[in-house]
């Protein structure tokens, strides 16, 4: 059965392949899970319809052409909230039983979020016994695939692209480092081409001395990509052997773009001034596209503080009770906004009021003795940035972007950490792609990391990147993830 699938699997997306969308790469096995997840659900939408009407009646003459459109109204829903709770992130990280629990949870999103539109447009509604007939084989199909995906095609090493790295120094050791940081990454390095000149800092067992020419190797070993990783300029002896590779269909790739893919960061470790200038597409933005981002930004926010507001006021009421109706509820402090301006942000205070007493700024950090028990859960589950959403009604900052840091800190950090002031090119957000991906920082090290993530939206930032982000977004504030630094490497997953 499995060599079935791999047969199928291979004909329609083969090995090697990532797909870029918006300039974002996704790995080829979370779209090809989304894709066949998407037809199992509009699939179910009929099927439920029938099993409903199995003998009453044709459902054709009951809703016509209207049908298609319930069910990818039904379809989109579903595969938004299995994205949310992370399920095309990490699949079956906690066995089969935590998945039905994992897909459990993300088909109450979706029913709760389908029940609100159906409100919204009742035209979109099937009927309760056909949506619930539709719910129930849905999630049915749903485990099934993904049970299939991870026994037969999860572990098949031989659709893994195949990567050779060009060089043995400092730079292939960094290549090395990106693969095992990526967590479960869907490429297998087969070995590091030794360059005359550079230095052995691979395990040698790992260096490739078998007396081929580099295209013979390439075409005898089924290579799929070449990362150049050496340390100082290329050798123009190489030349006509990587460009002989490149004709044969072997990819070419240098290490920021290998980082950028595998990472979905910028190294800031080994980017150089002109890389940065020729490749941050993101800041070439056309005014009609600041106006979409601008209108997306203000009607989400408005609609997001309508179905907040309860849970503000609960929050506000529990920090006037533990302060003992004395304290303040919220907290404004000036932070650098687009341009390297002061905007004045406000937040639910998480904090006792004598936390800088001394008027010395200082980093928040794990287990900080100064957060309040409040302040600790609104925290953890981000509610303390909900007060944010007027600052993005005033357009001083937009839902996604890199978090705005206090001017002290940035004053600081542009003098120590290269590029830092690179960030500041585009809107501070509420959520950003370094918040979902690492968390708080609570160091000048964090920052100089978290940058690596800042300046990937930076140079990629589309509207279709903000709304991956908000996706994202919601499992952090579900499950509280990532928010107390990065996310932990080497559980299994899908990489994006």
């Amino acid at each position: 059965m499995g060599a079935c699938l791999l047969r199928v699997v291979s004909f329609f997306l083969p090995a090697g392949k990532l797909i870029k969308i918006f300039r974002h790469y996704f790995s080829r096995w979370s779209l090809v899970l989304l894709l066949i997840e998407a037809v199992v659900a509009v699939v179910a939408v009929y099927a439920g319809v029938s099993l409903r009407f199995s003998g009453l009646a044709n459902y054709d003459e009951i809703y016509g052409d209207m049908l298609f459109p319930k069910a990818l109204f039904f379809a989109v829903t579903i595969l938004t909230s299995l994205a949310a709770t992370g399920r095309y992130q990490r699949l079956m990280e906690e066995g089969f039983s935590g998945e039905m629990l994992n897909v459990g949870l993300s088909f109450v999103i979706g029913t709760i979020a389908m029940s609100m539109g159906f409100y919204a447009f009742p035209d979109l509604f099937i009927g309760r016994g056909a949506f619930g007939y539709a719910l129930l084989l849905s999630f049915l199909l749903v485990l099934l695939v993904r049970w299939i995906f991870f026994h037969y095609i999860l572990d098949l090493n031989v659709l893994q692209r195949r990567v050779l790295v060009f060089g043995t120094g400092g730079n292939a050791k960094l290549v090395a480092e990106t693969v095992a940081l990526s967590g479960q990454s869907d490429c297998t390095i087969l070995g590091y081409w030794p360059v005359p000149g550079q230095p052995d800092l691979i395990d040698k067992a790992r260096i490739l001395y078998d007396g081929d020419e580099l295209p013979d190797f390439v075409v005898k070993n089924c290579v799929d990509e070449i990362v150049v990783a050496v340390d100082g300029p290329f050798p123009a002896i190489y030349m006509n052997d990587i460009q002989e590779c490149k004709m044969r269909g072997v990819r070419i790739m240098d290490l920021l773009e290998f980082g950028e893919r595998e990472r979905h960061v910028v190294n800031t470790d080994v980017m150089e001034v002109a890389w940065w200038i020729l490749h941050s597409e993101g800041l070439h933005q056309k005014p009609w596209r600041g106006a979409i981002k601008k209108a997306f930004d203000i009607v989400i926010s408005l609609i997001l503080l309508i179905f907040a507001a309860p849970v503000m006021g609960v929050v506000a009421l529990a920090i006037l009770v533990e302060s003992g109706w004395r304290g303040p509820i919220f907290y404004t402090q000036d932070r650098v906004g687009f341009g390297g301006r002061i905007i004045a942000v406000q937040k639910f205070r998480s904090m006792r009021t004598d936390a800088e007493q001394d008027g010395v700024a200082r980093w928040a950090s794990d287990n900080d003795d100064r957060v309040t028990r409040v302040g600790w859960f609104i925290r953890k589950f981000r509610i303390d940035e909900m007060p944010q959403f007027f600052n993005v009604l005033r357009g001083e900052m937009s839902l996604v972007g890199p978090r705005p840091e206090r001017p002290v800190f940035v004053d600081a950090l542009k003098k120590k950490i290269p590029y830092y002031a690179e960030r500041l090119r585009v809107k501070p957000g509420i959520t950003g792609w370094a918040q979902i991906l690492y968390g708080y920082g609570a160091s000048e090290e964090d920052a100089a990391e978290k940058l690596k993530y800042d300046l990937y939206y930076v140079k990629n930032h589309s509207l279709f990147l903000d709304l991956l982000v908000l996706i994202h977004t919601v499992e952090v504030v579900l499950f509280g993830r990532s928010t107390t630094g990065p996310r932990e490497h080497g559980q299994r997953f899908i990489p994006e």
